[in-house]
Order: structure tokens, then C-alpha cells, then sequence
């Protein structure tokens, strides 16, 4: 404090018995003044997140600024996916290669759709071979990259409260168990915002980013997981909150916020230029 009151008194010091004026600095001031006042308090919210995936440790980072959403992992150098929230537009950005991949909602919802009509066609046509052919039949899907011919068709999810609190980097949240036909799946640790203490709009595009990744996980999340594609059990229970920490059942994936940043600068989340756009395709 002592040194901005130097700071500003420079400017108008006294000479003497009479005041100095300076109008360069005046002006300096001003200015310095209008663009402290004129930056946004939060102007970004970003997330770390632990995770540990068949063993391996690693480390995802969710940026949020605006309406817009980038997430890296440290398994993916130089790859980063951008998420708008207005019109739930996902581009993947591979930057070793310039290339971006556009995946429009609408293309996107069809695929899934193809996708769910192929797994109900083939979890029908495996419930009628018997015992013998069906375990063939599921010999060749799992040489095609289906581990789990059983869970392609269209699932039930459900979430039950486990009466459970926990304390994750100082954050309170509540677990849930996440059931997919009645088999337990995973659990997720809930939390709100009077609990994350992030930028309100920034936690608003964070709970439509969890509930477009649960809307594909319960479309086709099964099946999307077996071609490569895994899609976490968010367990989500409302449209207040979002998971800080889970896990899937038998510890193949676990992911657990560690830390929250509000950072005082503008941050663009932008396209490069220059890169080569690849449009995803409906069939």
C-alpha cells in the first residue's frame, strides 16, 4: 500500500512550496487504471485432474473460458479436444499433424445412432444362437476390438446414493454408485458450486460439458468403449453437479480433481490457423 501511494504521488509531488503536474503520467495513470479495472476478475477457470488408467498415472487439464471448454491429458501431447458449449460443437486438435477434426452434434447423433442400431442387431442375432455358437460368435467381435460382446446392446443406467462424504482437496462432495443393469459400474463423488467456489457461468458450461459426456455414455457408451472410446460412468443425478472424483469397477480407471486455479487472464480458446479441417462424417 505504502508504495502505490509513492507510486501516485510522483506525479502531483510537491516542488517547494508549489505543485508539480505532470500530464504524461497523469494520463499513464489513467490508463493503467481503466485496463486494470477493465481485465475480468476470473476471466478463466482451470481444473487438474489425477488419473490413473490400467496403472499408468497421468494428468488431465480442463480450461474454461467463456463458453468454451479445452481439455489435454498428459498421455496426448500436442492433442487437445475444444468443446463450445452453445452449440456442443467438439473439435479435436492434433497439432504434430495441423489437423482438426470436426465432430458437428447433429452428424455426431446420427453415428450414435448407427452405432446403437449395429449393437441392438448384434446383441439380437447373439441371444438367439446357442450356448456353443454364441461363444464363437463372441470370439469373432472380440477379434474385431469388442471386449465385451455381453454389454454392446442398449443398457439401463441407474444411480444409487451410498450416504457417503469425502473431502477431495478441500472440496466436499457425495458419492454415488453408478449401476449399468444393475451391475455396479463405477461410483462418482458429487459435488456443487457453493462447494467448487468457481466463476458461476464457468461451472454452468462445465455441468453441459458432463451432461453431453453422459448423454453419450448412456446412448452408446458400451459399444463406443469396445471399438476404443471409453466414456467414464459420470453418474450424474441432477443438472447442479458435476463429479470431482471416480472410479470404475474393477480399478481399471480412476480420475480425482486436485486442484482449481482462477486465473486472472483472458484466455481466447481459439482455432489455429493454417490447419487442415477434417469433417466427421455420418456414416
Amino acid at each position: 500500500m505504502l508504495s502505490l501511494v509513492r507510486y501516485f504521488s510522483v506525479p502531483f509531488g510537491f516542488h517547494g512550496n508549489r505543485l508539480g503536474f505532470d500530464l504524461k503520467s497523469l494520463l499513464r495513470i489513467f490508463a493503467i487504471t481503466i485496463a486494470a479495472f477493465a481485465l475480468p476478475a476470473e476471466a478463466a477457470t482451470r481444473l487438474i485432474i489425477d488419473t490413473v488408467d490400467q496403472g499408468s498415472p497421468g494428468k488431465a487439464q480442463i480450461v474454461i473460458s467463456e463458453d468454451r471448454v479445452r481439455i489435454t491429458h498428459s498421455s496426448m501431447p500436442r492433442q487437445e479436444m475444444l468443446f463450445y458449449a452453445t452449440d456442443r460443437l467438439v473439435l479435436f486438435i492434433h497439432h504434430a499433424r495441423k489437423e482438426i477434426t470436426r465432430i458437428n452434434p447433429d452428424v455426431l447423433q446420427q453415428s450414435v445412432d448407427q452405432l446403437a442400431g449395429l449393437a441392438d442387431q448384434l446383441q439380437e442375432q447373439r441371444n438367439k444362437l446357442p450356448e456353443e455358437k454364441r461363444e464363437q460368435f463372441d470370439a469373432m467381435l472380440q477379434g474385431l476390438g469388442i471386449a465385451r460382446p455381453d454389454e454392446i446392446g442398449e443398457a439401463k443406467i441407474s444411480v444409487a446414493a451410498l450416504g457417503k462424504t469425502e473431502m477431495i482437496g478441500g472440496i466436499r462432495c457425495d458419492w454415488w454408485q453408478v449401476n449399468r443393469d444393475g451391475d455396479m459400474i463405477g461410483q462418482s463423488c458429487l459435488t456443487k458450486n457453493n462447494e467448487l467456489k468457481i466463476d458461476q457461468a464457468d461451472f454452468d458450461v462445465l455441468l453441459q460439458l458432463a451432461d453431453y459426456v453422459q448423454e453419450l455414455q448412456l446412448t452408446a457408451g458400451a459399444l463406443m468403449s469396445s471399438f476404443g472410446f471409453p466414456l467414464p460412468p459420470l453418474g450424474l443425478v441432477d443438472k447442479t453437479t458435476v463429479p470431482i472424483k471416480l472410479t470404475k469397477s474393477g480399478g481399471a480407471y480412476s480420475a480425482a480433481l486436485s486442484m482449481v486455479d482462477r486465473l486472472d487472464v483472458s484466455l481466447r480458446l481459439s482455432v489455429p490457423s493454417g490447419y487442415r479441417t477434417i469433417k466427421m462424417a455420418a456414416n
